[in-house]
């Protein structure tokens, strides 16, 4: 399944039979013999077909993760990080029922309270969860204007569509905040309490390994890594993942802006690495270089704005996509990204040399190996082509930032196994790690977890880890995260 990850990322999942198929020409449902008239066959002929085809899958896959320069890649990241992350399912997570049950009576007050007022600006009650009543209270009954069109051609009702409405009318925001409670409270606060399990009373989250096409990790049942981080709503949920007992806590341990540290070392801009080596705040020493002022006359806003062009660049943002967010117009942001560019002429191109590359190549690379295929970039369609001119920016970045933390979590996995700390690694989110730990090991778990992550690979810029710990998953949260 993971070399056949590794040779085609794009795929859903890997099922044996695809694999066979893919590889061998062999179909395995018609190898197997038919048991005419029986309920309940016997499974022996099945598993046995099965066994058969891993032992000639095994070697005709080796050979192409082989060609394909994925060899190292396999052995050295993907399995034993197999291993970490069925030992991180196994220990699971405390959970605080009690607390979330309380907190979802607390919302459906909200909601109810919500829900009137929404009423009382309508005029009527109706079914706040139907769009066609709602498009008949928003577009005819209140007249706002409307906005885009489904696919359908009715008027859509969608949140990015309210969102631009919310100024016009108050209704707008009260359906706006409906609906963000409303999938708290059915995503999280109701659906988590019944995964509990009542063997260890600790949630137990399946990682996907071959879910992104990027290499990142995804998880379901249920998916913990979606648990929304700002906002006060977000930070009360987190609130409820708890260390084992009340001699432990949770330490968090978070990668500072790896992406950004990916790019600089990617693109080789010596001013890039220069604002990273400094050690100071990256988006204020960026903002100075790209507004021509001391460090220290950066403002709030200067930073912002800089911000978003630090992080929206490597997704392929435009000067539409950048007027858009800081809220300037396009001719401004065009001149904004010209003189961000002249600060950072190497980004500029690596940018362009990835999508240059990418269009020959038919696929782009991470630092380990990893490909991304970008067939988008042949299409005649510009929509399709311009997406694949997205993805050939970001999948290396956001690629080579998921192989780091691979590497970070094999290495913590196996440098707290041999130090006879009582620490537990039971969660990762992205570009963070949480363990949960005895309160009598927390500082000598922290001190080794920030080594391992920070050595895990080595790059042109330092790769930096904040930690942090508490009682709970938000109060473990490192400062300014």
């Amino acid at each position: 399944m993971l070399a056949g990850y590794l040779l085609d990322p794009a795929e859903a999942n890997y099922p044996l039979a695809m694999l066979s198929e893919r590889y061998l020409g062999l179909d395995l449902a018609q190898d197997e013999p038919e048991e005419a008239g029986q309920l309940f066959g016997d499974p022996a002929p099945r598993v046995g077909t099965e066994a058969a085809a891993i032992g000639l899958l095994a070697p005709a896959m080796a050979e192409r993760v082989e060609r394909a320069g994925l060899e190292s890649l396999l052995a050295e990241v993907e399995l034993p990080l197999s291993g970490v992350l069925g030992r991180m399912q196994a220990a699971g997570v405390a959970l605080d029922v009690p607390y979330l049950q309380q907190m979802s009576e607390s919302l459906g007050d909200r909601m109810a309270t919500l829900e009137r007022t929404i009423y009382d600006h309508a005029g009527e009650p109706f079914n706040l969860n139907s769009p066609p009543q709602l498009r008949v209270v928003l577009y005819e009954k209140l007249r706002l204007s409307p906005g885009r069109k489904t696919s359908k051609g009715a008027l859509s009702t969608d949140a990015d569509v309210l969102e631009k409405l919310r100024d016009h009318h108050p209704i707008v925001g009260a359906i706006l905040d409906y609906r963000e409670l409303t999938k708290l409270k059915s995503t999280y606060l109701d659906a988590l309490p019944p995964l509990v399990s009542t063997r260890d009373h600790r949630i137990h989250t399946t990682y996907n390994q071959v879910g992104a096409a990027t290499g990142r990790l995804s998880s379901v049942n249920p998916n913990l890594q979606n648990i929304p981080v700002r906002g006060e709503t977000g930070r009360q949920i987190r609130r409820a993942f708890v260390p084992g007992d009340a001699n432990r806590s949770l330490l968090v341990a978070d990668y500072s802006q790896i992406e950004l540290r990916v790019l600089a070392h990617l693109s080789g801009d010596e001013a890039m690495a220069e604002a990273f080596a400094a050690g100071k705040d990256f988006h204020a020493a960026t903002a100075a270089k790209v507004f021509g002022v001391p460090l220290e006359q950066v403002d709030g806003a200067m930073r912002g704005r800089v911000k978003q062009i630090n992080y929206g660049l490597p997704y392929g943002m435009n000067a539409l996509g950048l007027a858009s967010r800081i809220g300037i117009a396009p001719d401004e942001a065009e001149e904004f990204i010209e003189s961000y560019f002249a600060q950072f002429p190497k980004v500029r191109e690596f940018l362009n040399r990835q999508v240059g590359r990418a269009a020959a190549e038919g696929f782009t690379a991470t630092i380990l190996g990893r490909r991304r295929y970008l067939p988008e970039l042949q299409s005649s369609n510009p929509r399709v082509r311009d997406m694949g001119r997205r993805m050939a920016l970001n999948a290396p970045i956001q690629g080579t930032a998921a192989d780091i933390l691979k590497l970070a979590m094999i290495k913590v996995d196996a440098t707290l196994a041999s130090s006879g700390l009582d620490c537990t690694m039971v969660l990762t989110v992205h570009d963070e790690l949480v363990f949960d730990v005895a309160d009598a090991d927390l500082e000598r778990s922290e001190q080794l977890v920030k080594d391992a992550m920070e050595s895990a690979y080595e790059l042109s810029v330092p790769l930096r880890v904040d930690p942090g710990s508490g009682k709970n998953w938000s109060e473990a949260a490192p400062a300014g995260h």
